[in-house]
């Protein structure tokens, strides 16, 4: 591993079911003693990091390819944190009243708590929000009802019009400035990866009618032959991570 991991456990939020919270550091954080770093949180933290605790089995390896392109130079040493999921999962990841709550938890207790612990860049412009499937969904809603705490995200093989979940209208129907916000998907183009391509289209179209220019302010990525699943999000992380965190 690299890097070094720490164990928050079993963390209540109002109206939503406890978890566990994972706290990834980089290599050589707190040297020099006043760097600050930006923090990166990811759903569906058993995925995150460890392949024993993963759902499937396999793991997004993110402490590996993060740290590697840090090490490298590519991009911005950052503070990650995984949250997990629970079996409220699919309610706790949409547009309910269970996924209000969840945003609410992410935003007023767990980054409180973060930010609080451990030596970050606390502002919009060092924070940023990642998941895959239901996970992306929640991580576009966080970023899109919460611009003034989110300055962008990453939504892999984003689940944004399946299984009843429809967010467009949310972007169609908005009547405010553009909001400050940069925006990361990409998806597959096998199984379930590929019926989501359409979900992906129609918000990438609705977002441009919002001003929002594609290349620049969004950014999308059809991976070729890629199945919906942790080793194929694995493979591809470097490109998410390095949108988030490039440096300029």
């Amino acid at each position: 591993m690299i890097g070094y991991i720490e164990r928050n456990t079993r963390i209540q939020g109002e109206g939503i079911l406890p978890r566990d919270v994972l706290v990834w550091l980089p290599p050589g954080y707190g040297s020099p003693p006043g760097q600050r770093y930006p923090v990166l949180y990811m759903q569906d933290g058993q995925n995150i990091f460890e392949e024993g605790n993963s759902l499937s089995g396999l793991s997004w390896r993110t402490d590996e390819t993060a740290g590697r392109l840090m090490l490298e130079g590519r991009i911005r040493k950052a503070i990650i944190v995984a949250l997990y999921n629970t079996e409220d999962r699919q309610e706790e990841y949409g547009d309910t009243e269970k996924g209000r709550a969840y945003m609410r938890f992410v935003v007023e207790k767990v980054k409180t708590v973060i930010d609080g612990a451990y030596r970050t860049v606390s502002g919009r412009h060092g924070t940023f929000v990642m998941g895959s499937s239901m996970g992306a969904l929640i991580s576009f809603l966080l970023v899109w009802n919460h611009p003034e705490v989110f300055s962008a995200a990453a939504c892999l093989s984003p689940a944004f019009v399946y299984g009843g979940n429809n967010v467009i209208p949310l972007v169609q129907e908005y009547r405010g400035p553009r909001k400050e916000i940069r925006l990361y998907f990409d998806n597959g183009t096998v199984g379930l990866d590929r019926e989501l391509q359409e979900g992906c289209d129609e918000m990438i179209e609705a977002l441009q009618e919002k001003g929002f220019v594609l290349g620049r302010d969004v950014e999308w990525y059809l991976d070729e032959g890629a199945e919906h699943s942790e080793a194929a999000w694995s493979r591809r992380l470097w490109r998410p991570l390095r949108f988030l965190l490039g440096k300029t």
